[in-house]
């Protein structure tokens, strides 16, 4: 997917504008910004020393193993070093900032927990994807590392957000019970969950994955709300986080002397003061983030979440007398006549003061010019706020910074500078319909929606019930007409400018990619306004990622290739990050996973999978088939595959896993015996190749095992210039420089790099060395499997009996032994194996290395040689290895 999509970046909670802003107060002195930076620069987790400790999984709730306020601390360490990096220019925190953030990218790979664990994806999902995004433009971070960053947050944040709001954990769809609670969760929960998708559509330039987050806090997706509302009790019957049901009601009040006029019953207001405060808080931060994109939420319906922020902050000062209608709250399983449902009766009231009153302060009074009183006094009453600290999960709800960040110069902005509220209007070629608009009846009762004309800023993914639909975007190919409104009797001052390019009012588009258009317009007294329309264009957003997984024989492994005797079947299966879409198999199945018929040759299954936004994954499953399958048991183990590892003296029986079809009488072994799938071997004192032979349908397949008997004493290999190659990959142990990792390629003639002198020390149980003959710094290979120069005589090395096969391994007693393999790669497995399952090494003699000088005079000439033990050689006549001749390592030919 293109990277622009017209989204402003940073666009999170902060735009550039803001920056700019904070730092001119501070060139000018502005006391209240000097004291919040202070406090900024203060904060123990804003220094760029401080040490985030990152978790593989991250576990919030069931009471064990928590771990979560790990995440929340180098959430905030990494979106409060980032904040210093962006006003302060600080190096030193913008490397800080992006270390946190990519060691939780590079170590965290699940989250989980009870339920509670959709509070820390909503929670720290957010403000990590909050930090990333003040970080996009730091050069420091390569695109690399910032594309991964992108598609941690889509792969492990996103899908469970997602499917919180699509599915709260069940209780939407009820399917097994006898109604549907989709207003079970209070507003808290969905509306971080909100903020967080919100947060990772603007990190991934992904228009489909912001509408889906916008639709939740935006639009009614159960059809049940009404405005005005006159039922009472109000039920908790829909989405908590839809504006409409968070601000559960409105209402005239002699209380609300200014803002808007109205006072408005939020959700948890009748639970308790600290939750009600917080999930306010997280409406404001999702009203910012859709403000700093060119959407007004602080306007949205009648300004009636400015009707919730006042309700909260007379709540958190005990103001008496606030207007209330009973909330009845049913939760899943306990419907509203059920004496457990909660009918609450009235507002809690007490003081719970959490750090976002300057973004409503800024915002309402600064921008807007209206005096909101009750938030005022919240406002004085919070004082300069700071944001995560503490050692309860509370304390990270919220980034804070919030007088810092939204200070203006006058906290009453003067009439003349306020800017225009535009509302949005569309005419769309294509047909609305319930795939494209939530509640479409609803809408058109509301006004909203008239024929093709859409008082909406969104089209396409704002459809997301429980229910799986991928036409939820616009179709390509349809126009629209975007339609900027002016508020009533306000004079056109004719001067707009688009995204775009277009400089007129209106403008038509085509949906042929999915996009936000924002145009800005300027009033009659110069100030600038912003609006965007956000759509979203069926197959233009990020696929899902499909995680393949394969059971066969009772098993299951996350791969896309398998192996399949002869025969037998196997379940395939695709696991989507989103996990809401469409299924179609090269079988013709459309089910997540299918089971093959009986698999008798060779084959590719494949799958693609449609997400809601239409783009399309594919995912290819490789089969093979084997026709049977060799075996080993020694004693009572039993070991797939051809090669057998035995004790001198001891026995071993081997085997065929051959098809249903293929009877015992058909098997024949190379001893001579026949009629037994098996072949057992006794008292073995030497290594030996044994075949096994079958026939189906008329043609004969061989297995030939390789039975290693490992020697009853130490094997002596003399100390010579050799390759060492591995059989089975006809590769040869090179050396790729000093301090490097040496590795297995193929062989290279004259190649000085795969030439190697083996030493081997004077113990009773002989340790080797390999020393390079590549150079002449006598530079050897390590227990790691690198080249230096101070390491000697760290292996052990056994000798199959009777062939020239070997093993390599470390550690003098059988709890310590790690054997040598190597990787697909070439690289060497330096711990594959703590007992012998082959030998898969063969030396080869080499004679004079390619490229080493004679030192034949030197040593000849020479009356100081020693050897690597430091003791003085009196004969040079039969010299070779390695020694120390004048001062210097030499290898002797």
């Amino acid at each position: 997917m293109a990277q622009d999509r017209g989204f402003i970046h940073p666009g999170g909670l902060h735009t550039q504008a803001d920056f700019d802003r904070v730092k001119t107060q501070l060139e000018k002195g502005n006391t209240k910004v000097k004291q919040a930076y202070q406090k900024l620069t203060s904060a123990a987790y804003s220094q760029s020393s401080v040490q985030t400790y990152p978790v593989e999984t991250i576990v919030r709730g069931g009471g064990s193993g928590e771990n979560y306020i790990n995440a929340a601390r180098g959430a905030t360490m990494a979106y409060q070093n980032a904040l210093r990096w962006k006003i302060g220019g600080t190096e030193a925190n913008a490397k800080a900032a992006m270390r946190i953030l990519m060691a939780w990218c590079n170590t965290t790979k699940a989250i989980s927990g009870n339920s509670d664990q959709c509070l820390a994806v909503g929670l720290y999902g957010y403000q990590f994807a909050q930090a990333a995004e003040l970080m996009r433009d730091y050069e420091g971070w390569s695109r690399e590392d910032f594309a991964r960053f992108q598609r941690w947050m889509l792969e492990l944040w996103y899908p469970k957000a997602i499917n919180f709001l699509r599915s709260r954990n069940g209780t939407w769809e009820n399917s097994s019970k006898w109604w549907q609670a989709p207003g079970h969760y209070w507003s808290n929960w969905g509306l971080c969950n909100v903020l967080c998708v919100l947060s990772i559509g603007v990190l991934c330039d992904d228009v489909f994955i912001y509408n889906q987050g916008m639709s939740y806090f935006k639009y009614d997706q159960c059809g049940t709300f009404r405005d005005p509302r006159t039922e009472v009790p109000i039920k908790n019957d829909g989405l908590t986080e839809f504006l409409g049901n968070l601000v559960v009601t409105t209402s005239e009040s002699e209380l609300e002397t200014a803002a808007y006029g109205e006072l408005g019953q939020m959700n948890e207001s009748g639970r308790d003061t600290g939750h009600s405060a917080m999930a306010l808080g997280l409406a404001v931060d999702i009203a910012k983030q859709g403000w700093n994109q060119g959407d007004d939420l602080f306007a949205y319906m009648n300004h009636r979440l400015a009707a919730g922020i006042e309700y909260v902050a007379a709540q958190t000062q005990s103001v008496e007398g606030l207007p209330w209608v009973n909330y009845h709250y049913g939760s899943n399983g306990y419907y509203y006549t059920d004496s457990r449902a909660w009918l609450m009766e009235g507002p809690a009231l007490g003081a719970q003061m959490r750090p976002y009153w300057g973004t409503v302060i800024g915002i309402y009074e600064g921008v807007k010019g209206v005096k909101m009183p009750f938030s005022d006094i919240s406002y004085t009453n919070m004082g300069i706020d700071e944001g995560g600290q503490g050692g309860t999960s509370g304390g990270y709800d919220h980034l804070g910074y919030s007088v810092l960040m939204n200070t203006r110069d006058e906290q009453l902005c003067p009439a003349e500078q306020v800017p225009t509220e535009l509302t949005p209007k569309m005419e769309y070629s294509g047909t609305l319909t319930t795939n494209l608009i939530p509640s479409l009846a609803q809408e058109k009762t509301r006004g909203l929606v008239n024929g093709k004309t859409l008082l909406h800023n969104e089209l396409g993914g704002l459809v997301n019930t429980y229910t799986i639909n991928n036409n939820t975007c616009v179709p390509t190919g349809q126009t629209l007409t975007l339609m900027p409104q002016l508020p009533e009797g306000e004079e056109d001052t004719g001067l707009w400018q688009w995204n775009t390019g277009e400089a007129t009012r209106d403008i038509t588009v085509t949906t042929d990619q999915s996009y936000i258009y924002r145009v800005t317009y300027t009033n009659q007294n110069g100030i600038k306004s912003q609006l965007c329309f956000s759509i979203a264009a069926k197959g233009d957003c990020t696929p899902d990622a499909l995680i393949p997984s394969v059971t066969y024989d009772g098993s299951t492994a996350e791969t896309n290739t398998i192996d399949v005797l002869y025969g037998k079947t196997a379940t395939l299966n695709v696991t989507p990050t989103a996990g809401w879409g469409t299924y179609k198999w090269s079988t013709g199945a459309t089910t997540q996973s299918i089971t093959t018929s009986a698999i008798k040759k060779d084959q590719d299954i494949t799958v693609t999978f449609t997400n809601q936004g239409g783009t399309i994954t594919t995912q290819v499953f490789h089969i093979h088939v084997l026709m049977a399958v060799p075996y080993s048991t020694i004693g009572e183990t039993t070991t797939q595959g051809e090669d057998a590892v035995v004790e001198q003296g001891g026995s071993v029986t081997l085997g065929l896993t051959t098809p249903s079809v293929v009877t015992a009488s058909k098997v024949s072994w190379s001893d001579g015996t026949t009629g037994s799938k098996t072949l057992t071997l006794e008292n073995l004192q030497t290594s030996g190749e044994y075949t096994a032979t079958f026939t189906l349908s008329g043609e004969e397949y061989h297995f030939t095992f390789n039975v290693f008997v490992k020697a009853a004493e130490t094997t002596l290999i003399e100390p010579r210039n050799y390759l060492l190659r591995h059989v089975a990959t006809d590769t040869y142990l090179t050396a790729n420089g000093k301090g490097q990792p040496v590795s297995f390629k193929s062989r290279e003639e004259g190649d000085s790099s795969q030439l190697w002198c083996l030493e081997r020390s004077t113990a009773a149980t002989p340790k080797y060395g390999f020393i390079s003959l590549s150079d002449t710094d006598s530079q050897r290979v390590t227990t790691a499997a690198k080249l230096a120069a101070s390491a000697y005589f760290p292996f052990y090395l056994e000798q199959a009996v009777g062939t020239d096969r070997i093993a390599i391994h470390t550690g003098a007693t059988a709890s310590t032994r790690k054997y040598w393999d190597i990787a697909a790669d070439g690289t060497v497995q330096t711990a594959a194996a703590t007992t012998p399952t082959t030998f898969p090494f063969q030396l080869i003699l080499m004679g004079n290395a390619v490229g080493i000088k004679s030192l034949k005079n030197e040593i000849t000439n020479s009356k100081f040689i020693y050897d690597l033990s430091g003791r003085k050689v009196t004969d040079s006549s039969q010299l070779r290895g390695v020694y120390i001749i004048k001062g210097k390592k030499v290898i002797v030919k």
